[in-house]
């Protein structure tokens, strides 16, 4: 068994495997699969399992940039994990995603995320649940009804990828928001591309949405004035006539919960997603911290998949930013893999003590660690 980066010419065996472990795709999803593993091929991004000159397992690195703390992080966000159902069990899996982590710390990314299908092979690899997806249903008439002044809103056009970019980002940064991230601009292009995909852009806000069977379908929304949010709620809430019901993932704080004059929402679906750290000293550089915080506390960390990163570590925060001093002095609370990402995730100390993922230190220090990696992670969209 060999793992490598996936030959052009092995798609189609590629996108066989994939049918296999979740069924086939329609013609045109077929189509636009082909595209997206054709851009991670030729980023070094798309990675697959081979016997011999046989595909039989394979898995995508999506590059995307994660807010933690109103700060982007590099993230690699892995999709399409598929192994043939005939070599399940045979520790394939486990070995490519171990792969991925290693070639998503050669590309430099310093975090890792999925969403799982299990979660035990993940776990094996040192992933662990973070935050949760969760859709809601709005009434879209409730939607059209909301208050506020008018907006000058304008149609997406090809040349707005960057622009639809900055326009999301503003609204993680301003929040400071834990979980979310954006997709490359490249891919955005495609939506904006895609007649199906209505976009619309205001100087300081975006919406994308689509019409989705019986409802509305919002793929994303961002505003950093409180004018802009309301405009652009009110566009989607304009099709009431057509669209009863509008599906979207949201935040738990998300403002529009708070504008509705009704209690017309309804939770649609909920989904956990994990996170792994593949380069902890930098994701903590990178991580935004609570302002006005300063915490110095030593933690131990131990990573099969990373033995320059191992070892006794002091962490201190002041001014919002973080550092991974590496010590000689005693050990701190001690994490692998798995807890590591659920304490930069913000799980409670306590939590991971009970789970058996955290270990010794001071427990006068586990306040101090709630503290500065406080957060309610969430992921808007799926990938």
């Amino acid at each position: 068994m060999e793992i490598r980066d996936l030959a052009l010419d092995d798609l189609d065996a590629a996108l066989g495997v994939r049918s296999r472990s979740f069924g086939p795709l329609s013609s045109g999803d077929v189509e636009q699969w082909k595209s997206m593993v054709t851009r991670a091929v030729g980023a070094g991004r798309q990675l697959a399992a081979y016997d011999g000159a046989t595909v039989v397992a394979s898995a995508r690195i999506n590059a995307f940039g994660q807010w933690w703390g109103g700060r982007q992080v590099p993230m690699a966000g892995i999709g399409s994990v598929v192994v043939a159902p005939e070599h399940r069990g045979s520790g394939v899996g486990l070995a490519l995603m171990e792969a991925v982590v290693e070639r998503s710390r050669a590309l430099g990314f310093t975090l890792s995320a999925l969403y799982p299908a299990t979660t035990a092979p993940y776990r094996r690899a040192g992933y662990e649940l973070a935050g949760v997806r969760r859709t809601v249903d709005l009434s879209t008439d409730a939607l059209r009804r909301l208050p506020g002044a008018a907006v000058k809103l304008r149609r997406g056009a090809a040349g707005d990828a960057e622009e639809v970019v900055r326009l999301l980002a503003a609204q993680a940064r301003t929040r400071h928001d834990s979980g979310p991230f954006g997709w490359e601009a490249a891919e955005i292009s495609v939506d904006l591309a895609d007649d199906e995909v209505l976009t619309y852009l205001a100087d300081d806000g975006v919406v994308s949405y689509g019409f989705a069977g019986d409802r509305f379908q919002v793929h994303a929304i961002g505003a950093t004035s409180p004018e802009t949010l309301r405009a652009l709620w009110r566009l989607v809430g304009s099709g009431s006539s057509t669209q009863a019901t509008t599906r979207v993932a949201l935040g738990p704080s998300d403002p529009v919960f708070w504008l509705l004059a009704d209690n017309e929402v309804s939770v649609a679906s909920s989904q956990w997603w994990m996170l792994r750290l593949v380069d902890a000293a930098a994701a903590v550089a990178e991580r935004g911290f609570p302002a006005g915080l300063t915490v110095e506390v030593p933690v131990t960390l131990s990573d099969p998949l990373d033995p320059a990163g191992s070892g006794t570590f002091v962490l201190a925060i002041a001014d919002a930013r973080g550092v991974l001093r590496r010590t000689d002095g005693p050990g701190g609370l001690a994490l692998e893999p798995r807890g590591a990402a659920a304490l930069f995730a913000g799980t409670p100390v306590a939590t991971l003590r009970a789970a058996g993922l955290a270990t010794g230190g001071e427990p006068a220090h586990d306040a101090l660690l709630d503290a500065a990696f406080a957060a309610t992670p969430f992921m808007t969209d799926y990938f």
